[in-house]
């Protein structure tokens, strides 16, 4: 008999990057926009029964999914960002239940799609355009402590795909 994967983690637990080069960076900055275009190929027409369904019982709709992976996205953007421009910046968490009951979670999830987009483009941006030693400068996670930004880079690049993969199972 053959053990069910375990739906909270769809794709495994976050992994370290395969190399801290240019290629990483580069293979990072590809499967960003291979999820997003895969996020955008999934929602768009879905209509509201399938943005309301979950991926377990107790999860969140495909609709939040879709805001949660866009705010999640951003703010990793911007924690990159000041990793690369502040010495000794400290992560600010969000709440994520918290923001998803706030009022523009409501929105239609084209609104989460085009915040991934414009997020994406400059995740890739930074990506493809930031020396790799760079990635070496640490920031500090209240809950996780210090790690570099190779690290950040993984944990953010793991987070699309991982709701990416609930949001595909939701949808099942």
């Amino acid at each position: 008999m053959t053990q069910q994967p375990d739906r909270r983690f769809p794709i495994g637990p976050i992994q370290d990057l395969p190399g801290r080069d240019r290629a990483a960076l580069e293979e990072v900055a590809s499967r960003l926009e291979g999820a997003a275009r895969e996020w955008r190929a999934l929602l768009t027409g879905l209509d509201a029964a399938g943005l309301s369904r979950t991926y377990r019982p107790g999860g969140w709709t495909v609709a939040q999914l879709a805001h949660h992976a866009a705010d999640a996205h951003l703010h990793g953007l911007h924690r990159l960002k000041y990793g690369l421009t502040v010495e000794g910046y400290v992560i600010q968490p969000f709440a994520q239940e918290a923001w998803l009951a706030l009022a523009d979670a409501a929105l239609p999830v084209e609104a989460a799609l085009g915040l991934l987009d414009a997020a994406n483009l400059r995740w890739a941006a930074l990506l493809r355009g930031t020396d790799p030693a760079q990635f070496a400068r640490r920031v500090t996670h209240p809950q996780e402590g210090e790690q570099d930004l190779w690290r950040l880079t993984a944990k953010h690049d793991w987070h699309l795909r991982h709701h990416l993969a609930h949001a595909r199972l939701a949808l099942e």
